[in-house]
C-alpha cells in the first residue's frame, strides 16, 4: 500500500515560505513591523555627515534628502537635532521636499489647467499641484518652530537656553536691552531659514516659448 506524503509541519511551511497557502495574521504583522523597522533604522552616514538620515530618505526622495544633508549639520552642531529627533526631523524634510516637488510642477505647468466639462466643454481649473504646496508649506512651517528654523522661533530657543543657563543657542551670551527687555527684533535670516533654503532647492523657470 502507498504511503502517502508526510504533512508539513508550521516550522517547514514557514521555512518555504508557505507555498499554497496563506501567512497567518501574526506572521504578516511581524514582516511589516520588520520592514517599518527597517526603514526608520539610519542609512549609513556619508564621509563627513554630521547625523546620518533615515534609510527611508534615499533617490526616491530626492529633494528632502538634499534638505536633510543642507540643514542637519548645523542643527547638530547648534543642539537643535539629536538622535531622539531624527525622525520628526525627517518628516519635516519629507513636507519640504514635497513643496519643492509641487512648485517645479506649477512653474513647468502652470498654475491652472484645462478640465473637460460634463457638457462637453473646457474650463480652467487650479492645478492639484497648487493646494499640495499650501498644505506641505503650512506643515514645514508648523515642524520650523520646532527646531528655529525661522528667525523668530531661532531667537526664542536662544532666549529659553540662556535662562535655562545653557549659555545661549550658539554658546554665546544673549543681547538685552535695558534691564531683561528682549531687543526690538529677532536675528537676521540665515542659510537654515526654511524659506530662503526652499527657495534656493527650487529651479529657475523654463523659458516662455516664443
Amino acid at each position: 500500500m502507498a504511503r502517502g506524503r508526510r504533512a508539513a509541519s508550521a516550522a517547514d511551511e514557514k521555512a518555504r515560505g508557505y507555498p499554497g497557502k496563506r501567512k497567518s495574521k501574526t506572521d504578516r504583522q511581524l514582516e511589516q513591523a520588520a520592514a517599518l523597522a527597517e526603514q526608520l533604522a539610519a542609512a549609513p552616514a556619508a564621509s563627513g555627515e554630521a547625523m546620518a538620515a533615515p534609510v527611508f530618505l534615499d533617490a526616491r526622495s530626492a529633494p528632502a534628502l538634499r534638505i536633510w544633508r543642507d540643514l542637519a549639520p548645523t542643527l547638530v552642531a547648534t543642539g537643535r537635532l539629536t538622535e531622539e529627533d531624527r525622525f520628526i526631523f525627517a518628516q519635516f524634510c519629507v513636507y519640504a521636499g514635497e513643496w519643492v516637488a509641487a512648485n517645479e510642477e506649477v512653474l513647468a505647468k502652470g498654475y491652472s489647467q484645462r478640465v473637460a466639462t460634463v457638457a462637453g466643454g473646457y474650463m480652467e481649473r487650479t492645478r492639484p499641484a497648487v493646494a499640495i504646496r499650501e498644505r506641505a508649506l503650512d506643515v514645514v512651517l508648523k515642524l520650523a518652530e520646532k527646531f528655529g528654523l525661522t528667525p523668530r522661533d531661532r531667537y526664542s530657543l536662544f532666549k529659553e537656553q540662556a535662562g535655562a543657563g545653557l549659555g545661549g543657542l550658539f554658546g554665546q551670551t544673549p543681547p538685552r536691552g535695558d534691564g531683561d527687555e528682549a531687543p526690538a527684533e529677532p536675528p537676521p535670516a540665515s542659510e537654515d531659514d526654511p524659506i530662503g533654503m526652499l527657495g534656493r532647492l527650487n529651479s529657475a523657470p523654463p523659458p516662455r516659448p516664443n
